[in-house]
C-alpha cells in the first residue's frame, strides 16, 4: 500500500509546510493545530495567552526535519501523504499529519493539508499500511549530551550587548555588574552540570543540536534570577552564543523534546511569567 520516501519533486533543504501544502486560511489552520492539541498528551503548548503558539512552531520544524530526512511518506496512489508529527495520544499511538492531493488545479501547491490521526484510525491504515518514521535531529546519539569537562568561551560584551533589552527588568541590576556577574554564575553552573549533567537542556537551532544551560544571578536579599545560556559545540570545546528568559528556553527545547530537568519545567515557567 505504501511507498515511503522520495517521489517526484525535487528535494529542496528545508522546505516549509506552507510551500509543502496549502493550509487553508490562518483561521483553519489555528483550529487544526487545537485539535492536535486536544489529541495528544495534555502538556503546556503556550504562554500568556499565545495560543498553542509553541505547538505551532513545533509542527513546522517536524514537518521540515521529515521532508529535509526524506521520511515524508506517499501512498501507492500518490494521492495522499503523511509524516510522523513525533506526539502521541494519551493511548500512546503515534499521531500522523495527513495531506490528500490537491484539487485546485491553479494553486502553486501539489498538496492539501488535512489535519492529524491517530496511527490506528481506520481512514488513515487504508490509506497507508506503515506508520512513517520520526524525524531525527543527529546521526549522532551522543550529540544529545553536554560534555561537563569540555571549556566553555562566553564573549560577556556581545552576549550582554544582543539581550540586554531582555534580561535588564528582570535583573534589574546594572549592566557592569551582570557583566562582572556573568563568568562567576558559569562557573556555579558548571560545578553543578558536572555533578547532574541532566541540568543541561538540549535544543535544535540552525539545524544542529545546542545546549540550554541554567545560570543564576544572585539579584539581593537572598534571592536568585534563572536565565538559560545557550551553548554550542565547536570543535573541542563550547561556545557561549545567548542567553534566554524560561519562556523562550522552554520554548526552543520543546521544538526538539519536552524539557525534563527541573529548571526548565512547565511549572517553573509559569512561575517565571506570572510574578
Amino acid at each position: 500500500m505504501l511507498h515511503a520516501l522520495e517521489r517526484e519533486y525535487e528535494f529542496e533543504e528545508g522546505k516549509k509546510l506552507t510551500d509543502f501544502a496549502f493550509c487553508g486560511t490562518k483561521d483553519d489552520f489555528h483550529a487544526k493545530i487545537k485539535f492536535l492539541a486536544n489529541m495528544a498528551e495534555s502538556e503546556t503548548w503556550s504562554f500568556e495567552g499565545r495560543t498553542n503558539s509553541i505547538l505551532t512552531k513545533y509542527i513546522n520544524t517536524a514537518f521540515r526535519q521529515c521532508y529535509r530526512e526524506k521520511k515524508i511518506m506517499y501512498s501507492d496512489n500518490n494521492e495522499y501523504a503523511c509524516f510522523n508529527t513525533g506526539l502521541l495520544t494519551p493511548h500512546g499511538h503515534d499521531i500522523i499529519a495527513w495531506f490528500a492531493v490537491n484539487l485546485n488545479t491553479d494553486a502553486q501547491e501539489k498538496w492539501f493539508f488535512k489535519g492529524f490521526k491517530d496511527k490506528s484510525d481506520k481512514h488513515f491504515m487504508n490509506m497507508f499500511s506503515l506508520v512513517p518514521e520520526l524525524a531525527t535531529y543527529t546521526d549522532n546519539f551522543a550529540d544529545y549530551y553536554f560534555n561537563p569537562e569540555l571549556n566553555i568561551e562566553i564573549n560577556s560584551n556581545h552576549i550582554l550587548e544582543e539581550n540586554w533589552d531582555n534580561i535588564k527588568d528582570i535583573l534589574k541590576l546594572d549592566k557592569a555588574i551582570v557583566k562582572t556577574l556573568l563568568f562567576g554564575v558559569l562557573e556555579e553552573a558548571k560545578k553543578k552540570i558536572k555533578r547532574n549533567f541532566r541540568l543541561v537542556v538540549p535544543q535544535f537551532y540552525n539545524e544542529v543540536i545546542m545546549y540550554l544551560l541554567p545560570i543564576e544571578f544572585p539579584i539581593g536579599n537572598n534571592q536568585t534570577e534563572t536565565l538559560a545560556l545557550a551553548v554550542q559545540k565547536i570543535d573541542n570545546q563550547y561556545r557561549a552564543n545567548t542567553i534566554f528568559t524560561l519562556d523562550v528556553a522552554y520554548e526552543k527545547a520543546r521544538l526538539l523534546m519536552k524539557p525534563e530537568s527541573s529548571w526548565l519545567s512547565e511549572k517553573n515557567v509559569k512561575i517565571f511569567l506570572n510574578r
